[in-house]
């Protein structure tokens, strides 16, 4: 299905979450308006469109929760924004997908603008990295758009709670210690498996096992955050992060298909045109 440029109004359908787990999830939604906010899908086979202003939308957030109660709150998993629970919010290392919606109008005057006042263009750009950890397995299928090489799709359906490293060394070739022997998986009140922390967000995060190393630019942790500045790109992809287990883990379960830290060789942020329609479905061989 493609749209045609110039439309005179109105929304239309350019993105669709499916559910292939074995049991059910909400979708958490921010920045998208008149749509639900949380959204309960069926297991195996729930699923949710989304309609997009055709004059564009900007920083749009989808995300996966599982074990919620009825209202899709106090989840197990993906509980990473308000209402928190009494332990508080979860890290938010969510599967999740970002994306600004280019407009399809031909007159740049009718398309909407971003959040610092500039026009939404007729590209729609959005990312599904991992630099800030995973939960649920998922793939981001394309279909329309002008076919660009930037506009690809993403296969993260080997993303698994074995895969989340439990002894990563992050001591920065021995300059650190303290941080030598990582466990990545995020732990909380629950039990069982409730996510997996990247690098930056393991040694960034003051609670479920983070071990809160200070800010991105404090020396433990900047080749893991590669704040720039102080850290440039070419600097970042020569460091210790590209040889940590949990980025290897991430290019082997996600076959290169999303990044692992910054500057990862920018294969996370994608670029099509305005008319593309994206289908994120989250499992199967959900953890």
């Amino acid at each position: 299905m493609a749209f045609k440029f110039g439309n005179a109004g109105g929304s239309f359908s350019r993105f669709t979450i499916k559910n292939a787990c074995a049991y059910p999830i909400w979708i958490q939604q921010q920045n998208l308006p008149g749509a639900s906010v949380i959204t309960n899908l069926a297991a195996n086979n729930g699923s949710v469109s989304y309609d997009i202003p055709a004059a564009g939308l900007a920083s749009t957030r989808f995300w996966p929760k599982t074990g919620c109660d009825a209202s899709g709150n106090n989840c197990k998993m993906g509980q990473s924004s308000p209402p928190c629970p009494t332990a508080g919010c979860a890290p938010p290392v969510d599967s999740k997908i970002e994306a600004t919606w280019g407009c399809l109008f031909s007159d740049p005057s009718k398309c909407a603008s971003t959040p610092q006042g500039n026009k939404i263009d007729m590209t729609t750009w959005w990312n599904a990295s991992a630099v800030d950890g995973y939960t649920l397995p998922y793939t981001i299928t394309i279909s329309g758009g002008d076919g660009r090489k930037a506009c690809s799709s993403v296969d993260c359906t080997g993303l698994t709670a074995a895969g989340c490293p439990t002894d990563d060394d992050l001591s920065t070739g021995g300059k650190f210690p303290q941080y030598a022997h990582q466990n990545e998986q995020v732990t909380g009140p629950q039990s069982g498996f409730v996510g997996c922390f990247s690098t930056c967000m393991k040694l960034n995060y003051p609670t479920y096992g983070g071990d809160n190393g200070g800010a991105p630019q404090g020396s433990a942790l900047q080749m893991y955050c590669c704040p720039t500045p102080p850290i440039q790109p070419a600097q970042c992809s020569s460091g210790p992060v590209e040889k940590t287990k949990y980025v290897s883990a991430i290019h082997s379960m996600c076959k290169k298909t999303v990044y692992g830290y910054a500057y990862d060789d920018g294969v996370g942020l994608r670029n099509c045109s305005s008319d593309v329609v994206l289908t994120m479905t989250f499992g199967p061989n959900c953890p």
